[in-house]
């Protein structure tokens, strides 16, 4: 019998302890949260930015807090991880607002062509308009009514038409190409010019292109060594800029509250921190990775001109007025969201200067 209430105690003891990681927790309680991720350990986004974040947390606490990190899709797949943090299944989710477009519809304004020149600009912009407690209007009308708090927020660099066969120089020589695509405002950038937008994860993409499911996509070069296409993608535009990819952590507005105030800050503090990191990697990469790709993998990549790209900019345009009228319609702030992000990237330029 005493064994048996022995052992009833220790459930109890073990069961307290675990609800202390985070309901009522206090500023000197240890708190250990799950952060779930589709990329692996070894992208661009885990190490120079999920991994920061973390990092930072962790010494902004003095380590208090401790992380759970589920990599690779370890928990779910990348459109899962959204509903996941919102049920409380996981604390903390890396997610892009591009894989749950119609839960995320005004976070794609990253993702328009022509919209940002620099991984920086971009990620200035979303975190200013997405992170919590910021007034952001991404925060507002994004994520509080799915009862999301965004914890870090990044963008990739501007993306770039790679292709397998065919050299793209100008948007007209897209027509006909099969393209990789994130969906929405990628899709119509696509079909602007006459292409053939396919969505499919980054997980498929090297037995897409290998097979000739698709001719190229749209993307980084700082993606290219990540998703081992290095030797089957050949030619690039440089200076295109088709458009990019947002990305958020968010954790449920339950979860939040849960947390002391001094987490919370140490989590904001570490948001800013996060995304000047991950976007001066990006950045700073970027010559190098295309240098490689010339030298070591044969690629042929085509530097736009200033014509040139006030040709792909003149394209393109119509897509981003597209876009915010189709969600105005549809009674979403898509103007207003525009005309935010174009200012917050133009207060990003300006800071550089």
């Amino acid at each position: 019998m005493a064994k048996r209430n022995g052992l009833i105690v220790s459930t109890l003891t073990a069961a307290i302890l675990t609800l202390g990681t985070m309901s009522g927790a206090t500023a000197a309680d240890k708190i250990t949260l799950r952060l779930a991720d589709s990329v692996p350990k070894t992208h661009p986004i885990s190490v120079y930015l999920s991994k920061f974040w973390m990092d930072e947390v962790t010494k902004l606490t003095h380590g208090q807090v401790q992380f759970q990190w589920f990599p690779a899709g370890q928990m779910g797949k990348a459109r899962d991880l959204l509903e996941l943090a919102r049920s409380g299944t996981v604390d903390i989710a890396r997610v892009g607002p591009s894989y749950t477009p119609a839960k995320l519809p005004l976070s794609a304004v990253d993702e328009l062509p022509g919209m940002i020149s620099s991984s920086c600009e971009g990620s200035q912009a979303m975190w200013e308009l997405a992170k919590t407690g910021g007034g952001g209007i991404l925060a507002q009308d994004d994520y509080a009514p799915l009862g999301l708090h965004v914890v870090f927020a990044a963008s990739n660099p501007p993306y770039e038409v790679m292709t397998t066969k065919r050299e793209v120089k100008l948007p007209n020589d897209m027509k006909g190409l099969k393209l990789k695509t994130l969906g929405g405002a990628s899709d119509d950038a696509a079909l602007k010019v006459g292409a053939v937008p396919v969505q499919m994860s980054v997980a498929d993409l090297y037995v897409a292109l290998q097979r000739g499911t698709v001719d190229g996509r749209f993307g980084s070069f700082q993606s290219v060594f990540a998703n081992s296409t290095q030797d089957i993608l050949q030619h690039s535009t440089l200076g295109a800029e088709v458009g990019s990819f947002g990305i958020v952590a968010v954790m449920s507005d339950a979860k939040w509250k849960k947390l002391p105030k001094n987490v919370q800050q140490a989590m904001l503090q570490a948001g800013d921190k996060a995304w000047k990191n991950f976007c001066t990697h990006e950045e700073q990469s970027k010559a190098p990775i295309v240098k490689k790709l010339e030298a070591e993998h044969h690629w042929k990549v085509y530097k736009l001109s200033a014509a040139d790209k006030e040709a792909w900019h003149k394209t393109f345009a119509p897509v981003q007025e597209k876009w915010a009228k189709t969600l105005d319609s549809r009674g979403k702030p898509g103007t207003k969201v525009l005309d935010a992000f174009r200012a917050a990237v133009e207060k990003a330029g300006a800071g550089k200067n």
